[in-house]
């Protein structure tokens, strides 16, 4: 990471905001809160293996990225960071796939198995989980981290 105070607030503004949506998709899955949908955002909170233990892989991913800020120029702490977006990425594309995958069949009362078009466009529409919002910030990191030379190399 550059050493810059303009990336080192980016780093942890998406830090923040990562572990933020973690701790929130974590919280509605156990039940403090019914789901929340807030414009093109969505936590709904209802299966453990994306909401629960996804949560968890957001948090430690924030907490990879916040710790990741000191010394920030060093080769250890930028290995953080970019564990920390990989950490988020995965839990993306999963959702991502999901949101493909649930989108590709038709409903129950159609009688073809694929889906049309515009209902395949409609079934990918937002509202969105927050780990999808966040992979456009997340490969903002993987530039500062590829335009940046590390101190100890």
């Amino acid at each position: 990471m550059a050493r810059s105070s303009l990336s080192t607030l980016y780093v942890g503004l998406l830090g923040l905001a990562t572990l933020a949506s973690g701790l929130a998709d974590i919280l509605v899955w156990a039940g403090a809160g019914p789901g929340v949908t807030f414009g093109i955002l969505e936590i709904a909170g209802g299966d453990f293996f994306r909401w629960g233990w996804g949560g968890a892989v957001m948090v430690f991913g924030g907490l990879f990225m916040l710790s990741g800020l000191t010394h920030s120029g060093s080769l250890q702490q930028s290995a953080k960071v970019l564990l920390g977006a990989i950490m988020v990425g995965i839990i993306a594309g999963t959702d991502l796939f999901a949101l493909f995958c649930e989108s590709v069949p038709a409903g129950e009362g159609a009688p073809e198995f694929f889906n049309t078009a515009s209902g395949f466009l409609g079934g990918i529409a937002p509202p969105y989980s927050p780990a999808i919002l966040l992979l456009p910030c997340i490969l903002g990191i993987l530039y500062l981290i590829g335009r940046g030379e590390p101190d100890d190399a």
